[in-house]
């Protein structure tokens, strides 16, 4: 028992971190499932695009970058696969210069997808009529005023060079006030001018998925309703997921559910390794006490 005692306290480092890699790597090779929850602030959100009506417009701005693809990339899909199957129409676009590309490879992905057999899922989805990305502008919050006067005079183009005037999506939404929904995925701190510079001012209800290290400072928005809901990191994107329904429609476990597979066996094994760590030190504490006293 000393022995081995002796072998845990002194292991080589090596050892953990090819312990750790393995917690990460093997939970996303063949996914646990390891059950959870949904919190009330992600269902809320969720529950919010469940009752807006069919042929309702969703603008959805991709506020991240690559850094950040866990926790939001795979927000962006799942939102998008609930808003198609629910007929609801979606306005996506961009206000950080990393992000533009990713934001259109989410919305054709989610538009174009193949269920398994190969068969289009939305197969009577129509760009321009149905969806449209309008791509990355500088600006900020002088964006977000912009569009509250006119989509087409601030983003004269989408992302692909092609006019928003000549969508019929744009003949019938000619401003913010014009859409019913705004959900912001960010890793920067937009959600907050959201509130502010388009939400509070065009009276449209606004949700927002978030980094978990952002996750707390936006609590006080969603506890004042400013956030109608608040979809926290990889954990409340794992939520999302689960509820919309993303193992069926794409046919394997979603990516940000992988995610929490891997961070959940890493956090087990964390634990583990504290307790039964301490457990060693505290028994050769009182072995060499005893083998003081007898000597």
């Amino acid at each position: 028992m000393q022995k081995f005692g002796d072998i845990i306290l002194n292991l080589d480092r090596r050892i953990i971190y090819l312990i750790v890699f393995l917690c990460v790597l093997l939970p996303l090779l063949f996914p646990m499932k390891i059950p959870f929850t949904e919190t009330q602030e992600v269902k809320d959100a969720f529950n919010d695009i469940e009752a807006l009506e069919p042929g309702s417009v969703v603008l959805i701005s991709c506020d991240y970058g690559p850094s950040t693809i866990p926790e939001n990339y795979t927000m962006y899909q799942a939102l998008l696969h609930q808003c198609f199957r629910k007929d609801i129409r979606v306005i996506a676009m961009c206000l950080v210069t990393n992000g533009a590309s990713l934001g259109n490879k989410g919305l054709k992905e989610a538009a174009e997808f193949e269920n398994p057999p190969g068969n289009r899922l939305y197969p009577d989805l129509e760009y321009g009529t149905d969806y449209a990305y309008l791509g990355y502008k500088a600006g900020g919050t002088a964006v977000m005023l912009g569009i509250g006067q006119s989509f087409t005079s601030t983003f004269p183009e989408d992302f692909e060079s092609r006019p928003l005037a000549d969508m019929p999506l744009f003949n019938e939404i000619k401003a913010l006030g014009d859409v019913d929904y705004i959900f912001d995925i960010a890793s920067v701190g937009y959600p907050e001018f959201w509130v502010s510079y388009a939400s509070e001012r065009e009276n449209v209800p606004l949700s927002v998925n978030c980094t978990a290290v952002s996750a707390a400072q936006y609590y006080p928005y969603y506890q004042s309703r400013q956030f109608r809901g608040l979809v926290g990191g990889m954990k409340g994107t794992a939520e999302y997921e689960q509820l919309v329904g993303m193992e069926e429609i794409i046919g394997r476990v979603p990516d940000a559910t992988r995610g929490m597979d891997s961070q959940s066996a890493v956090h087990i094994f964390i634990v583990l390794a504290i307790i039964v760590a301490n457990f060693f030190y505290f028994m050769k504490l009182r072995y060499d006490d005893t083998e003081r006293r007898q000597a």
